[in-house]
């Protein structure tokens, strides 16, 4: 079985997705593209011999269509993963799931409802090798008791639509659910702290750096470095501090260099670079999944609507200075 994508959205993400669908995923083609800019559609349509649609919703429902790949913006993903899910169809979401925790909780019930998991949520940095190995490296117990988490995720820069807001909402929620994904527990409270200083490269809107502190169920402390306008590169630094033992990612690098000028190595300038293995690797189980009639696995609906939880707490922090709690409800049977 060749599994039929329609894919949502043709923004940087989407067209990455694209030539990953063409290229590197065995097992599924895209048939059908989406996006409300016609011309866009039209030319990537013609380029991926795929048929285009401008209105989500009518191409969800075409028999062109076996999963939905949804590449939009987050304020619209609520309306076209229910869409979705009303055609049982399974979706693939990029992150977030929702801008807010009340949309996500609408998910949630329908999911719910409908009895089985459609969903698999683009949390990509949980197919990355380095986290699997600090996983797995906590997991076994040589580091000994977890104490601290030293997190730090930085961009070249940001565009002018960037937000302050979108620090949290759309930067730090990567290691929102990273942390959970490590530790195997939940994020009781944020602060957001604003240093004086601040980049001269930032725009006005922004202050650049944040500095985020979570506390987990157990006591561990995490601070998350949140540096967009850093210049140099995309880099995206986890060190987990054990009572016996640290283990942190490495950079990663494909290359090193040895000149006159001394030891070089190559930093990746975007996300799509940084992580290509683990979008590879999440993409292709996502399709196994579909086309094996297996259970959805991987990030799921539920882990999408914990984050808005905690990313709710932090914006309040942002707004005020103070420690926010984060209240969780029983997960449901379903996500267990």
């Amino acid at each position: 079985m060749t599994v039929k994508i329609g894919l949502i959205g043709l923004g940087m993400i989407g067209q990455d997705h694209l030539k990953r669908f063409r290229d590197v995923i065995s097992g599924a083609e895209v048939t059908a593209v989406c996006d409300i800019n016609h011309s866009t559609a039209d030319a990537v349509a013609s380029e991926y011999n795929a048929v285009a649609f401008y209105d989500a919703e009518e191409m969800i429902h075409s028999e062109l269509v076996d999963a939905v790949f949804i590449c939009s913006i987050g304020p619209v993903h609520k309306t076209q993963i229910l869409a979705a899910f009303k055609a049982g169809k399974p979706v693939f979401c990029e992150k977030p799931l929702t801008p807010t925790a009340g949309e996500s909780k609408e998910i949630i019930d329908a999911e719910v409802e409908a009895g089985k998991r459609l969903l698999q949520l683009g949390f990509m940095r949980r197919f990355d090798p380095g986290y699997q190995a600090l996983k797995q490296s906590i997991s076994t117990g040589e580091l000994g008791d977890i104490m601290l988490i030293h997190c730090a995720h930085r961009n070249p820069s940001v565009p002018e639509s960037y937000t302050l807001e979108m620090a949290i909402n759309d930067s730090a929620t990567h290691e929102i659910d990273i942390i959970r994904y490590l530790l195997n527990e939940n994020i009781t409270s944020v602060r957001v702290d604003k240093p004086r200083k601040k980049t001269s490269r930032a725009l006005p809107h922004l202050q650049d750096p944040l500095i985020v502190i979570f506390e987990t169920e157990s006591g561990v402390r995490i601070d998350d470095e949140l540096f967009v306008n850093c210049h140099y590169g995309y880099d995206i630094r986890c060190e987990v501090i054990g009572e016996n033992a640290i283990a942190a990612l490495t950079e990663q690098q494909l290359i090193s260099t040895r000149s006159f000028n001394g030891n070089a190595q190559h930093i990746a300038q975007s996300c799509m670079e940084r992580f290509a293995t683990a979008y590879d690797r999440e993409v292709q189980h996502f399709v196994n999944s579909v086309r094996d009639d297996l259970p959805m696995a991987g990030p799921s609906s539920w882990d999408g609507y914990v984050v808005a939880l905690v990313c709710d707490a932090g914006l309040a922090s942002l707004k005020d200075g103070e420690k926010h709690e984060v209240v969780i409800p029983e997960q449901p049977a379903l996500y267990r």
